[in-house]
């Protein structure tokens, strides 16, 4: 089969609109098998606007050094797991380290005027804004129970403390 790639070709254009929709709806969909006993983990948006406010979300140690002399910094784990959460579902849209893409917004820009609550009422039920439209992701277990360190993670991110690239984790001291 030949592809005709140029642009006034509309067959080239169908096959793009086609696969990207199709992504869209896989990466919505929800791949695990145990989705029952995963609802019973979740938070829900209640159990989220509980949370002790008064808690730190996170914990950062910026300014080491690799060997290769470049910057890094450790966040605690569950920052961490903030972070690999978001780079395994979020960042297709939002962009590496949050700061948005043509059609979806840069999350720094608003984790400073939300809170735990409003942030899990929106990733889970979807959200429709000026940039375009967040899918629901309560029916994923693999996001859903973790609201609390996508918070973190984004918060992080957010306030400036936790700079762009991969974070490590705190080794655990003994």
């Amino acid at each position: 089969m030949r592809l005709n790639h140029r642009a006034g070709n509309p067959g080239y254009a169908s096959v793009i609109l086609l696969a990207a929709v199709l992504f869209t709806f896989a990466c919505a969909a929800d791949t695990t098998q145990d989705q029952q006993t995963a609802n019973s983990e979740a938070p829900t948006p209640e159990a989220a606007s509980n949370e002790n406010a008064a808690d730190a979300l996170y914990s950062i140690e910026c300014g080491q050094v690799n060997d290769a002399g470049e910057p890094f910094c450790y966040v605690d784990g569950d920052t961490y797991i903030g972070w690999r959460t978001f780079h395994g579902f979020c960042h297709v849209c939002h962009a590496q380290d949050a700061v948005g893409s043509t059609f979806a917004p840069n999350l720094l820009d608003l984790m400073n005027d939300m809170d735990m609550a409003l942030f899990v009422e929106r990733v889970s039920e979807g959200f429709t804004g000026q940039v375009g439209v967040m899918p629901p992701w309560k029916d994923n277990p693999n996001v859903r129970k973790r609201y609390k360190e996508l918070y973190a993670y984004l918060s992080a991110r957010a306030s400036g403390t936790l700079p762009p690239g991969r974070p490590k984790k705190k080794p655990k001291s003994n």
